[in-house]
């Protein structure tokens, strides 16, 4: 016997290799309840190799995709990652270049409002913000550029101060929150005049000089009345906040909120010049003719009353060198109708 297996020992095993296969098969497509004892023996024995054969098959495979086939995926990720860090700084800066065009755009739209004012732009390139000392603003243009002192700094949203000292390529800004600065302003609705000045804090200014009989409240805009000699008119300052009227003395005490956030600046407008009749003169008063113009004549005076020149026209409020109309001289006089 044992002969005869030694010599049938090749074919034995093939046969068992496959009969074992084909048993496990049947054994496995049988319902539990159809299986017979040698079945459930068959599926005994198979369970633990089956499981050693699954979970070396499965490791092999699972070895093979996470480090055989993802050898150049750190590279990728690499490269992936340096990717989407260049399209980070591209987004910032195109949301930069964005931000920057639409304050450019409202200056250029400020800056085109009154075409008298001639106006010189100029970005921030230093801060001094001492709660101590001077609250100043350093941009890149000087004398050369004709920045002189004491001329009005703005941006599109409002005042951001005046021009305190100039060097020829720069110029150093006295801000609207500086204890030094002070601003004549006038209440938009109501046109009652006041003074705001800065108390050395960038988000507050003080109101100062408002009568107490005067049409105020909170919420009020604050703009320039153009009788400090520095700003023109009309350019707003700030906003009203916490209004005191007490019952003795003269004024009326306030919180000013500036229009312009000062630690936020990065260009500025510098107002070079300006046309004082028209940004100060009140839009009541009428401004005399020009001198050019020829007088309309309504009315001849008689050969025996010899004519009479008409009186000087008014000056606007604020401009105090404006001349009178030259007096008409003989019988090409022009008089006025009388009622």
């Amino acid at each position: 016997m044992v002969g005869l297996l030694k010599r049938y020992r090749e074919l034995i095993l093939v046969a068992s290799l496959l009969v074992l296969p084909l048993g496990v098969y049947f054994a496995h497509a049988k319902h539990p309840s159809e299986r017979t004892r040698l079945d459930r023996v068959i599926l005994a024995l198979t369970g633990p190799i089956e499981k050693g054969i699954g979970w070396t098959v499965t490791g092999a495979i699972e070895t093979w995709n996470g480090y055989v086939g993802l050898r150049g995926a750190h590279a990728r990720a690499l490269a992936l990652q340096h990717e989407v860090t260049a399209l980070k700084l591209d987004q910032l800066e195109l949301a930069r270049t964005r931000d920057e065009n639409e304050r450019l755009r409202r200056l250029l739209g400020f800056a085109r409002e009154v075409p008298e004012r001639r106006v010189v732009g100029g970005r921030v390139v230093g801060v001094r913000l001492d709660p101590k000392g001077l609250q100043l603003v350093t941009i890149d243009r000087g004398g050369r550029d004709g920045v002189a002192r004491m001329m009005p700094v703005v941006v599109a949203q409002g005042v951001v101060g005046r021009v305190h000292a100039v060097t020829d390529t720069t110029a150093d800004v006295l801000l609207v929150s500086d204890r030094n600065s002070s601003i004549a302003v006038r209440v938009d609705r109501s046109r009652a005049r006041a003074n705001v000045r800065g108390t050395s804090a960038p988000d507050a200014c003080r109101l100062e000089y408002a009568l107490r009989s005067d049409d105020m409240q909170d919420g009020d805009v604050l703009i320039t009345s153009g009788t400090d000699g520095i700003f023109p008119r009309g350019l707003p300052v700030g906003r009203i906040t916490s209004l005191k009227r007490s019952g003795q003395g003269l004024y009326q005490r306030a919180d000013v909120a500036p229009a312009v956030d000062v630690t936020k600046v990065e260009e500025v407008l510098v107002i070079t010049s300006f046309d004082r009749r028209t940004d100060e003169a009140p839009p009541a008063v009428a401004t005399p003719p020009p001198a050019h113009a020829a007088p309309a004549i309504l009315r001849a005076p008689p050969p025996s009353t010899p004519a009479r020149a008409p009186a000087p026209a008014a000056a606007p409020d604020g401009d105090e060198d404006a001349a009178p109309p030259p007096a008409p001289s003989g019988a090409t006089a022009a008089v006025e109708e009388k009622p």
